[in-house]
């Protein structure tokens, strides 16, 4: 019975344990569940049927139609031999097929960028209720140690008050921490597609290597040479330009060869002559003899007149060709802009931390005042104010990363180098 216990117990804190959750897990359980994702797989199921409907010109047509009395089946075998809109069809078909990688490409750099985002933001605030936990713990402490003081007569009512309001607002502050760490993960469980474990854990490093030269002219170039997006509406444009010679070349005389061939299998009837001799006749019945025609002939089709509908569909094709011109243009233009603020941010932030990291380090800070403590030269509640500046030294510190991590992934996502996620190490 003890060890069956024993057992029970051991699983109970097997499974109380922390979930490590690594930025690599998150974006393979968006991949498989991802709602963006999944709608932009389905299109490669609409691309192929746009494909076969465009090179269904290459193929023969086959109709059957079946008259009773006497039965006679009629087929109809057309094959078109020239059209002036076969090559536009086919490439255009090419070019569906290409779009459909490329829409699910900038999905998926689009998901990429977004779960970076999001596993940073629920990173960063995990970490930051941690840092107010631990004050709110220190502060604890400090109130137990400085009531001892107080009954010992050393220190004043009002330092007891005073250190006592500090955690109060200690515990407000990291109350509001978890909760932001709560909405983050809420934020980041709706993009992967799935709920992470209630015990999960983040683990992993922000980045902190960022690239040493970041040149506007360069990163501009790299970004139009990779840009899904950039891709896509390029591809667009082009679709839009076959299209429009599709519609002009159906205008086009279309040769092909044809048959209408009428098949009248052999049938059966009563005859209708008898036998005046006999005492009684019985009906007979004959065969009768079936018709079968082939005849195969070329035919042209050409449509003179169409009461300006071509004229319509051109109209239509230029101003969807000049909108998505202008989209294209938009977008050249704006990814210098992304690149722009991205860059600004991380070379910001870059200093700010380079800033942070010469300051003396918490550990020394508290063990200079302990000894200044120990020596008379400080008071508790010194020691206490002391912890107030740690505390924003280390917040400090935690946002600026924060802020650079999500400025790298903006810069990944502005270059479409989304795919190209950076490999974080665990962290304890």
């Amino acid at each position: 019975m003890v060890s069956i216990h024993g057992n029970q117990a051991s699983s109970s804190n097997a499974s109380e344990s922390p979930q490590k959750v690594s930025l690599q897990q998150c974006l393979q359980t968006a991949l498989e569940h991802n709602s963006e994702l999944r709608a932009a797989s389905v299109q490669f199921l609409a691309t192929e049927g746009r494909v076969i409907k465009l090179r269904a010109i290459l193929y023969p047509t086959l109709n059957a139609q079946a008259i009773s009395t006497p039965l006679t089946f009629y087929v109809q075998f057309q094959q078109t031999v020239y059209s002036h809109a076969t090559f536009p069809q086919l490439k255009l078909s090419r070019l569906s097929q290409n779009q459909a990688f490329i829409n699910y490409s900038q999905a998926l750099s689009d998901v990429v960028f977004q779960v970076r985002q999001a596993f940073t933001n629920t990173l960063g605030a995990m970490r930051r209720a941690k840092l107010l936990q631990e004050y709110a713990d220190r502060q604890v402490v400090t109130l137990s140690s400085a009531q001892q003081l107080f009954d010992a007569g050393k220190i004043e009512k009002s330092v007891v008050l005073s250190i006592q309001v500090k955690g109060n607002l200690a515990t407000q502050r990291r109350d509001a921490a978890e909760l932001e760490y709560t909405q983050a993960k809420l934020a980041l469980d709706n993009l992967l597609g799935q709920e992470l474990p209630k015990n999960a854990r983040l683990v992993g490093d922000f980045i902190k290597d960022t690239p040493s030269k970041l040149d506007m002219d360069e990163l501009t170039d790299d970004a139009l040479r990779n840009r899904p997006d950039l891709k896509l509406l390029e591809s667009l444009q082009l679709s839009s330009e076959q299209q429009i010679e599709i519609h002009q070349k159906n205008a086009y005389p279309v040769v092909g060869i044809s048959s209408n061939s009428a098949l009248q299998p052999p049938a059966f009837g009563p005859t209708g002559s008898f036998d005046l001799e006999r005492n009684y006749n019985e009906p007979s019945i004959q065969r009768q003899e079936g018709n079968t025609q082939l005849p195969v002939s070329l035919y042209t089709s050409w449509q003179i007149f169409d009461g300006g509908n071509l004229e319509g569909i051109k109209i239509s094709d230029r101003a969807q060709l000049a909108s998505r011109e202008v989209a294209l243009d938009q977008l050249k233009r704006s990814i210098s802009g992304e690149i722009a603020a991205a860059v600004t941010v991380i070379t910001s932030e870059r200093e700010t931390l380079r800033m942070l990291d010469a300051q003396v380090s918490p550990e020394e800070l508290r063990h200079s005042a302990e000894l200044d403590y120990e020596a008379g030269r400080v008071r508790q509640l010194d020691k206490v104010n002391l912890e107030d500046g740690i505390l924003q030294q280390q917040q400090l510190h935690l946002d600026s990363e924060i802020r650079l991590n999500l400025a790298m992934a903006a810069l990944d996502h502005a270059l479409g180098r989304g795919l190209e996620t950076p490999q974080t190490t665990s962290g304890p």
